[in-house]
């Protein structure tokens, strides 16, 4: 995917697939090992001294980064949409009602996000796989038409808890395209760990679909039944969220 394709402006409300400048942290044991992926990131090493309360220390890696909203959209306003059902609720005017929610920077400030880490950082042997999304756990990305970044691959494998008022700078977003596929490289890894589907779908090719059922639990799955009596399940493609909510970031 061609960086026209793969990005657009980000504005508004805080969005999954927002690329932005962020400090981040991990704990570490007392050796503060660093796998050579994650050199940038751990630019300062802290000790916290537990001994005040009788426990051991904690370790922490931390630093600032380009980083990319793993939290999905629904979950950004979820604390404003209950406030704001709440207070309509008790008789306040809708239009009004969105702006005391609104100006309750108290409500939905936590937010997950995994690091960019630039290409030549990871083992050259595995470029082309990266590339072609076929690491778990990795999700490419080109570099930005306006040189922002090099070339990069989201590290899901590193995900830590964010406070939007500690965001920094946001300007690129993923596109509408680019964000299924982003949503489906985390689903991959934090619940399929494989890319199976795919090549199950090429190995059905000319064969019959006789029937389609829906998972009861949920619709998520699907399960084709072919004309060999063969079974394929495929999972459903994400949607994008209904428009609404925040205005604002």
């Amino acid at each position: 995917m061609s960086a026209d394709e793969c990005y657009e402006t980000a504005d508004g409300p805080l969005k999954q697939g927002d690329i932005l400048i962020a400090p981040v942290a991990r704990v570490c044991s007392k050796d503060f090992f660093v796998p050579d992926r994650w050199d940038r990131l751990d630019q300062t090493e802290n000790t916290v001294d537990r001994a005040a309360v009788g426990e051991q220390d904690i370790y922490v890696a931390s630093g600032r980064s380009l980083v990319i909203v793993t939290t999905h959209d629904c979950h950004h306003d979820k604390e404003w949409n209950q406030e704001r059902t709440r207070l309509i609720r008790n008789g306040v005017d809708p239009e009004l009602a969105s702006t005391i929610a609104e100006d309750n920077n108290k409500r939905d400030r936590a937010f997950q996000a995994s690091p960019l880490v630039p290409l030549e950082d990871l083992d050259a042997g595995r470029h082309g796989d990266l590339r072609a999304g076929r690491v778990a756990g990795y999700f490419p990305l080109p570099p930005p038409s306006d040189g922002a970044f090099p070339e990069c691959v989201v590290d899901l494998t590193y995900r830590c808890t964010i406070d939007r008022k500690s965001i920094e700078q946001r300007r690129w977003g993923l596109s509408i395209p680019a964000r299924a596929r982003f949503r489906f490289a985390i689903a991959s890894f934090d619940s399929f760990r494989t890319f199976e589907l795919t090549e199950q779908i090429e190995t059905v090719i000319g064969k019959t679909i006789e029937s389609v059922n829906v998972g009861s639990a949920g619709p998520l799955m699907v399960e084709l039944v072919l004309s060999d009596g063969a079974t394929l399940q495929l999972v459903q493609s994400p949607i994008e969220p209904d428009p609404g909510g925040r205005l604002r970031l």
